[in-house]
């Protein structure tokens, strides 16, 4: 350990190599308390870039801490916990020892622990940057929501009529499936074709054709209860799935389809279209694939019978 005849002999070698140091504050006081020398660490603390010698120590103490000097009646004191107050303002708490030694005393501080109130400071900017945070993460969260039930919308529905895809439909259908079987409830399909659609697009051209599609997709729907399922299952072909619905409901739902399309005129040419059913309903010990073969046979039999008519 240093003892005090080293600071009588070797005080100034020794502060020419802390005034370098970068995390240790040095003061060199008389016996008043008079700061005759300080480190650069020391003159950054108190906010100054001229040395303070010919102040008092107490100029750069808190108020609360100017009384601890009175205390200093012994050659060396316990470490010490003092606020150096700069000439800006700023307070620094800090903790060190107060040494004698020929002609005053030495004051070693280091930066130990933060103030009560520059904790809550701390904390209250670091909460606010945290509230600042969530906010922008659950911006961005409801964000990418919109952006996966935008995404999600796109590969379900179709982009031309805006009603569900084949995709979307085998998927739904599956469940439906599962839930008609498990609680013995009714379910029929109609499966629809335009006729002559071809043609159409021969005669008018394909921009007309595709408002026969829409068209013809807004009839399904307006015509669908809810549960029910439109869907454009490829080309000019659409399917209805029918929830709690048999053979002869399918029948009559398909009938009031055909009959308003029959009536409607479409697009600014008022061209008149009309289109074939096939309806079939689930059996007992039917799969999945029999429901969709038995519907589209019907649809191949009202073709077969002269088209714009339904068939069970």
């Amino acid at each position: 350990m240093l003892n005090k005849e080293f600071f009588r002999h070797n005080c100034d070698p020794f502060l020419k190599y802390l005034n370098r140091a970068g995390s240790v504050g040095i003061v060199i006081m008389d016996r008043q308390f008079i700061i005759t020398d300080c480190n650069d660490y020391f003159l950054r603390m108190i906010e100054n870039d001229n040395r303070p010698c010919g102040d008092h120590l107490s100029k750069y103490l808190a108020h609360e801490d100017k009384t601890f000097m009175k205390q200093l009646i012994r050659e060396e004191t316990d470490r010490i916990r003092l606020t150096i107050v700069g000439q800006k303002g700023s307070r620094i708490s800090m903790s060190g020892y107060f040494t004698e030694f020929a002609s005053g005393y030495v004051l070693f501080l280091e930066r130990a622990w933060i103030e009560d109130d520059e904790v809550i400071k701390e904390i209250s900017k670091l909460n606010n940057e945290m509230a600042n945070m969530t906010r922008e993460l659950n911006k961005k969260n409801i964000e990418l929501q919109r952006a996966n039930a935008r995404i999600n919308n796109l590969l379900r529905t179709d982009s031309l009529t805006a009603i569900a895809n084949r995709l979307y439909f085998m998927e739904y259908y599956s469940k439906i499936y599962a839930s008609a079987l498990r609680h013995g409830n009714a379910l029929s399909l109609i499966m629809a074709d335009l006729d002559y659609f071809k043609k159409i697009n021969d005669q008018y051209g394909h921009q007309v054709g595709d408002e026969v599609l829409v068209a013809f997709a807004t009839i399904l729907k307006e015509n669908s209860r809810s549960g029910d399922l439109a869907a454009r299952y490829g080309g000019e072909e659409f399917v209805v799935l029918l929830m709690q619905t048999d053979a002869k409901g399918g029948k009559k739902q398909a009938e009031r389809i055909r009959k308003n399309l029959e009536d409607k005129e479409i697009g600014s040419k008022k061209i008149k279209v009309t289109a074939s059913f096939g309806v079939a309903e689930l059996k007992s010990g039917d799969n999945m694939d029999d429901l969709l073969r038995k519907a589209d046979e019907a649809l191949y039999r009202a073709k077969g019978q002269g088209r714009n008519r339904v068939v069970v």
